[in-house]
C-alpha cells in the first residue's frame, strides 16, 4: 500500500456500511393533524409506501420497513454496493460537483487559495489529451531506478516516499500516556503493502479466491510489461509470493483491537533490535527522520515483517515495488493503464461493470485528494447554525440517557460506573466540520499536471504530519472523514465524536421530521458514536483519552460476557450462502448498533416525556416509539452483488445491514414490546438469549 491509504481501498466501492443516521426534531403537537413541514420522506420521516405488505415485522424487520426500496433499486453503473447513504451522497456529489466545476472555471481568477486548488486539481485529470501525450515516459523512468536498486537499504529508502507502497505506515499520533507532544507511530495495519484486500485472497483456496490470484499475476505483469520492463511473467510470480508471505504474518484484526499491544514507546535506536532485519535508519532518513529520538511501534508484526524482508531477495522487493509505484498511479496514466486497472480491481473483483465518465472520475479525485478543502467550502455553503442547535438538543437527551442506564447497570460496580459517567460527561462533540483544520496554503498546484499535483500533494500531506512530530496535542484537529462525508466517529486519545456536514441531510436530518423519526436516525447514531467511548477498545482509555485500565475485573468479565453472547449470535448469520460473518471482528461496531439504539430509544423517551402530556401522537396508525424503529431501519437499506457481501463478511467491521438492523432488534425488549412479538417469529430470543449491555 501506498504511504497515505491502501490503494484498493480508494478504487473499491466496497465501503463498510456507514454508521450514519442523522435527522433534526420538530416538536409537534399532540395529535395526528399537526403539521409536519413536508419531510423529505413521507408524510413525517418514513417512506411509508416502501413497507411490506406480506413480511411480518418480526420475522425480518428489514425487509418489513425497506422491501419496496430493495425491490425496485438497482445497482448504479460503477457500483457493487449501494445504500441510502449513498443515495444522499449522490445528492452531496451533485453539489461537489457544482461546487469543483465553479472552481475550475474561475482559473486564475479564484476567490481563495483554496478554491484554486481544487480548479487545478479538477482541470488536470480532466485534460484527457496532456495526459496521454505525456504518456507514462516520466513514471517508465522512475520504474527503471527502482528496478536498479541493489541494496536492502536502497529499497527501504525508496518505501518511504509518501507514494510508494511500503511494509510499514508511518503515522503521527499522540502518545498512548497524552502527555507530551505528537510521537511518530510506525503501524502495520490488516493490508499494508498487500495490493489485494486481505489474507484470505492470498490464502483460500475455496473460489473465487484462487482465479482471483491468478487475475492479480495477469494484472501485475501486463502491467509491467505495458511500462517496458523485462520478464515481468516471472516478476508477477515473485510480487504475489511475496506479498503473500506478508499477508501470512499480518495480525487479525482481532489482535489490532488490543489497543496496548499496539502501544510501546520506545528510542529509535532500540528498533535494530526490536525489529532486526529492516533499515530503519535508511527508511526514516528518507521520510526526513534522521534526528528522531523516539518512535511508538507494535513490536509483534513489525518484528517478523523486518525479519521476512531481510531474507527477500532484493530482486523481489524492487520487482513488488516497480509494480506498486506504476499500480499507485495507474488511475492517473494514460487510458490503457487506469482501464486496466479498473478491469481487475472493480470489474473482476467486485462485479462493478462499467466504469464511470471521466467527469465523475474527476470529481472523486478531488474529493479523495483535497477532500478537506471541499469539505470546509461543503460545510459552510450548506449547514445552518439552527441544525447545530437541533442537533446539540438530542445529544444532550443521548447524553442524558446513557448517564441515566449507567446509573442503572447491575453488572458494572460503583467505582467502574462512576468513571465510566465521567468519561461520558467529559466527550466532546464536533458537528459539521473540525474546529481546527490543516493549513493547505502553501501547496502548489499546476492545472496542466495531474501526477504532479499528486506528487506534491503526497508530499505536502507528510511535511505537515512530519511538522507536528513533539509539538502540543490538541483534541480539536482533522478527522479521519472530510466534512462532505455521510460519517460520524469516535476517537479515543481525543475522547471525541464528530458529526460530517453531509451527514446532516435526510433521511439523517431533517428539520422537517417527526421526532420519533430523528431519534431514531441521528439519535441511534451519536448515541452509538458515545457506545464506543465504552466498548472493548474505547473502555481501555480514560477521560483524558490515556490508555489505562481503569475497569475492575469483575466489572470487565461481565462485558465480555455479553459481548461474547452477541458474537455468537452474529457469527451464525450469512449474507452470501456459506459466508458467514467474522463476528469477532465485527464486535466493536455490533456492540455500537446495540447500545446506540438502545440509548437512543430512551433518549426519545424522555425527550417525549418533556413535550407531550399525552405521550406522542399516533400518525398513520403508528406510535412514536414505533416510528422510531421504523427510522433505526430505513436509515440503513442496502444493496450488493454477492462479491462485495463476501467482502463485507470477510474484511469489514460493520456487519450488512440486514444484520444491523435484525440482529440488533431482536436484543431489545422495548421492539418486542411495541410491535407486539411474539414467539413464533423467526426472530424472537427468549429473554434469557437477550443481550443487554446498557
Amino acid at each position: 500500500m501506498t504511504n497515505e491509504a491502501a490503494p484498493w481501498k480508494s478504487r473499491v466501492l466496497v465501503i463498510s456500511c456507514i454508521c450514519l443516521a442523522f435527522s433534526s426534531f420538530f416538536s409537534v403537537a399532540n395529535s395526528e393533524a399537526s403539521a409536519l413541514r413536508n419531510p423529505e420522506f413521507g408524510a413525517w420521516g418514513v417512506a411509508t409506501n416502501q413497507l411490506s405488505a406480506s413480511t411480518s415485522p418480526g420475522d425480518n424487520f428489514y425487509q418489513y420497513v425497506n422491501e419496496g426500496w430493495l425491490n425496485s433499486t438497482e445497482l448504479p453503473p460503477g457500483y457493487s454496493f449501494y445504500s441510502e447513504p449513498y443515495a444522499v451522497q449522490d445528492k452531496i456529489i451533485n453539489q461537489v460537483t457544482t461546487l469543483i466545476t465553479r472552481a475550475a472555471n474561475a482559473g486564475e481568477n479564484a476567490s481563495t487559495p483554496a478554491e484554486r486548488r481544487i480548479g487545478d486539481f479538477y482541470l488536470s485529470y480532466l485534460n484527457k489529451d496532456q495526459i496521454d501525450n505525456s504518456g507514462a515516459a516520466g513514471l517508465q523512468r522512475e520504474v527503471q531506478a527502482i528496478l536498479q536498486l541493489q541494496t536492502h537499504e536502497e529499497i527501504a529508502a525508496w518505501m518511504a516516499n509518501p507514494r510508494s507502497s511500503s511494509i510499514f505506515n508511518l503515522i503521527v499520533q499522540p502518545p498512548i500516556d497524552m502527555q507530551g507532544g505528537y510521537v511518530l507511530t510506525i503501524a502495520q495495519y490488516r493490508t499494508t503493502g498487500l495490493g489485494l484486500p486481505g489474507q484470505i485472497y492470498y490464502e483460500s483456496e475455496l473460489a473465487p479466491y484462487p482465479a482471483h490470484r491468478e487475475g492479480y499475476v495477469r494484472y501485475i505483469a501486463d502491467t509491467l510489461e505495458r511500462a517496458g520492463v523485462d520478464r515481468a511473467e516471472q516478476r508477477a510470480r515473485d510480487v504475489l509470493q511475496l506479498e503473500t508471505k506478508f499477508a501470512g504474518i499480518m495480525w487479525d484484526f482481532a489482535r489490532l483491537r488490543e489497543a496496548g499491544a499496539s502501544f510501546n514507546l520506545v528510542p529509535v535506536g532500540s528498533l535494530e533490535t526490536l525489529a532486526p532485519g529492516f533499515p530503519w535508519s535508511d527508511f526514516l532518513a528518507a521520510r526526513g527522520l534522521e534526528d528522531l529520538e523516539q518512535v511508538n511501534l507494535g513490536v509483534g508484526a513489525l518484528k517478523e515483517s523486518a525479519e521476512l524482508f531481510e531474507q527477500l531477495p532484493v530482486d523481489a522487493l524492487a520487482s513488488y515495488l516497480a509494480f506498486h509505484w506504476i499500480d499507485n498511479h495507474a488511475s492517473m496514466l494514460p487510458e490503457p493503464y487506469a482501464e486496466a486497472e479498473f478491469d481487475y480491481f472493480q470489474r473482476s473483483l467486485f462485479g462493478v461493470e462499467e466504469r464511470l465518465p471521466r467527469t465523475d472520475r474527476a470529481v472523486q479525485l478531488v474529493q479523495r485528494h483535497l477532500g478537506a478543502d471541499i469539505g470546509k467550502i461543503y460545510a459552510q455553503e450548506n449547514l445552518p447554525e439552527a441544525n447545530r442547535d437541533k442537533i446539540e438538543e438530542i445529544i444532550s437527551y443521548v447524553r442524558q440517557a446513557f448517564r441515566e442506564r449507567l446509573r442503572e447497570s447491575e453488572w458494572m460496580d460503583a467505582p467502574t460506573r462512576e468513571e465510566a459517567i465521567a468519561k461520558l460527561d467529559a466527550i466532546i462533540v464536533e458537528i459539521g466540520e473540525p474546529k481546527e483544520g490543516t493549513d493547505w496554503s502553501n501547496l502548489a498546484t499546476d492545472h496542466n499536471n495531474l501526477i504532479g499535483n499528486y506528487a506534491n500533494l503526497s508530499d505536502y500531506r507528510w511535511a505537515v504530519q512530519r511538522d507536528r512530530i513533539g509539538k502540543p496535542i490538541s483534541r480539536f484537529g482533522d478527522w479521519n472523514m472530510y466534512p462532505h462525508r455521510i460519517g460520524a466517529g469516535y476517537h479515543q486519545q481525543y475522547n471525541k465524536i464528530f458529526i460530517t456536514a453531509g451527514a446532516l441531510l435526510p433521511p439523517f436530518f431533517d428539520p422537517n421530521a417527526d421526532p420519533a423519526v430523528n431519534f431514531g436516525a441521528i439519535g441511534e447514531t451519536i448515541a452509538h458514536e458515545f457506545g464506543h467511548a465504552l466498548d472493548d477498545q474505547g473502555s481501555q482509555f480514560d477521560r483524558n483519552g490515556a490508555l489505562r485500565n481503569w475497569w475492575s475485573p469483575g466489572s470487565r468479565a461481565a462485558y465480555e460476557q455479553q459481548t461474547d453472547a452477541l458474537i455468537e449470535q452474529f457469527e451464525k448469520y450469512e449474507p452470501v450462502a456459506g459466508v458467514r460473518l467474522k463476528a469477532d471482528q465485527m464486535i466493536g461496531e455490533i456492540v455500537g448498533d446495540l447500545v446506540g439504539t438502545s440509548i437512543a430509544f430512551r433518549a426519545y423517551e424522555l425527550y417525549a416525556e418533556d413535550h407531550y402530556q399525552n405521550g406522542p401522537p399516533v400518525l398513520d396508525g403508528f406510535t412514536g416509539y414505533q416510528r422510531f424503529f421504523l427510522a433505526t431501519a430505513q436509515q440503513t437499506r442496502t444493496i450488493a452483488t454477492d462479491d462485495a457481501l463476501r467482502e463485507i463478511a470477510n474484511h469489514e467491521t460493520h456487519p450488512p445491514s440486514e444484520f444491523r438492523v435484525n440482529g440488533v432488534l431482536r436484543n431489545m425488549e422495548a421492539w418486542y414490546r411495541h410491535f407486539e412479538i411474539s414467539e413464533d417469529s423467526s426472530l424472537y430470543l427468549s429473554p434469557e438469549e437477550r443481550v443487554v449491555l446498557w
